[in-house]
């Protein structure tokens, strides 16, 4: 959904939001059938649970203006989608389903049946979590090996507490998450931004200026002088540079004068040797939490 531009789709944005939502499932056909049938058969106090917010929902969330509308006067691209997760749309299939089985004058045989027709639509509703089989994780963080062998490369050869790094999209993705003593010079925004080519005001341009001339180097492979792209690393404080082995970009930093230090997960890791460079120090906040 983040690849989806409230500009360029208009009032269409929201319907095709949902869509993705829905996937490869049909849980939102689902919910509206659930809905109805709340309304039609359970007592006032559940259809107050769930009926009356949904009305809510429909007039601000899901109103194909709504979006459009607040776009005017913000950038809500990569946010709005996230308010479709306001909707309780597992509890209230639950729920229907739960008045739909137990039924109070159906016999045991009945309701098994029930239960079973109920079954067999959750089955057929969409793609189970566990349907390519179960993947065994390699770790207790869940996350990939090459995440962690890129951090740890990282640490043995800075000699910060808090080194700074550049990477392609998908390890920022994954590092931002897993080690936070790797500081990320570009932040997620950054990233969709540059991806999907999103033109942001002068004032924010002004100030991504460096962030955003490292990124169109690793993500675009735009061939930007290296005393600018050098500037940039300054700058940023950026002392490392993160990409797979076989990203042409790699001979651009190699020209550019950043040295290779190792290799990791699949990918070269460059430093940028400045004396520019400042250490991050985080804030002490000791005698704020001893004085509480």
């Amino acid at each position: 959904m983040q690849n989806l531009s409230i500009a360029d789709e208009g009032l269409v944005y929201i319907f095709k939001c949902i869509a993705e939502y829905s996937g490869q499932c049909f849980y939102m056909l689902l919910y509206l059938a659930a809905l109805v049938f709340i309304y039609l058969k359970a007592d006032k106090k559940y259809r107050g649970v769930f009926i009356y917010p949904a009305i809510v929902a429909v007039l601000t969330v899901y109103n194909p203006l709504v979006p459009v509308l607040i776009n005017l006067s913000f950038d809500v691209n990569q946010e709005y989608y996230r308010l479709l997760w306001i909707s309780p749309v597992i509890p209230a299939i639950a729920f229907a389903l739960t008045l739909v089985v137990f039924r109070e004058d159906r016999s045991a045989a009945a309701k098994i049946a029930w239960f079973t027709a109920a079954v067999l639509l959750r089955l057929g509703a969409g793609k189970l979590v566990y349907s390519d089989g179960y993947l065994r994780v390699h770790n207790v963080y869940k996350m990939p090996q090459e995440v962690i062998a890129v951090s740890e490369a990282i640490h043995k050869d800075s000699e910060r507490s808090f080194p700074k790094a550049v990477c392609d999209f998908g390890l920022t993705m994954q590092l931002r998450q897993y080690d936070a003593t790797i500081l990320l010079t570009g932040t997620r925004e950054e990233y969709l931004n540059m991806i999907n080519n999103i033109e942001v005001d002068a004032f924010i341009a002004e100030k991504q200026k460096h962030p955003n001339r490292i990124l169109s180097v690793i993500l675009k492979n735009e061939d930007v002088p290296f005393n600018e792209f050098k500037e940039s690393l300054d700058e940023t404080d950026t002392e490392y540079v993160v990409l797979m082995e076989d990203n042409p970009v790699n001979d651009y930093l190699k020209e550019a004068g950043l040295k290779k230090v190792s290799s990791a997960g699949g990918r070269a890791i460059w430093k940028y040797e400045s004396g520019a460079i400042e250490d991050f120090e985080p804030a002490d906040y000791t005698e704020v939490w001893e004085n509480q």
